[in-house]
């Protein structure tokens, strides 16, 4: 239901559409509804950002990499004699990740500098007819719920 959401183009309208599927959630799973709502500004905290930095702020491809290869080099070693022996390997691995990304950078300078422009830092405040971003972005939530249902009994 929330997955169209974060790939909202405009700011706004991701948030009529989470609002949207919030709606749609309180008929079957009131707790899960309040609880999202309630997650709201940390949900949608990527929005205040320029549209260009959504993707990189809204994942944790970052975090999934280590994982990775913290993963990957563990397996090699299969049993650690010690819980030092552990936190050594997984130091070391954290170290040449920061070795990697001290070498490159995650944001440009360019990227960086949008976020002093204010035309690019709109964010969902502004002049938006809201009943109308409810309406479309409600049959949006509910087209890609059928393009799911779709694609899990084909």
């Amino acid at each position: 239901m929330f997955s169209s959401v974060f790939r909202a183009r405009y700011a706004a309208t991701a948030v009529a559409m989470y609002h949207a599927a919030c709606e749609m959630l309180v008929g079957c799973c009131l707790g899960a509804a309040r609880a999202l709502e309630e997650a709201e500004p940390d949900a949608l905290a990527h929005l205040d950002f320029p549209p260009s930095h959504w993707k990189r702020l809204r994942t944790n491809n970052l975090r999934e990499r280590a994982k990775r290869e913290t993963k990957r080099d563990s397996r090699v070693v299969q049993v650690f004699p010690s819980e030092s022996s552990l936190l050594r390997l997984v130091g070391a691995v954290m170290c040449d990740q920061a070795e990697t990304w001290a070498g490159s950078r995650y944001f440009s300078e360019r990227k960086m500098a949008e976020m002093h422009d204010a035309e690019l830092r709109r964010g969902a405040l502004g002049c938006h007819d809201w009943a109308e971003l409810g309406k479309t972005d409600r049959k949006m939530v509910e087209s890609s719920l059928e393009l799911a249902d779709g694609v899990e009994t084909a």
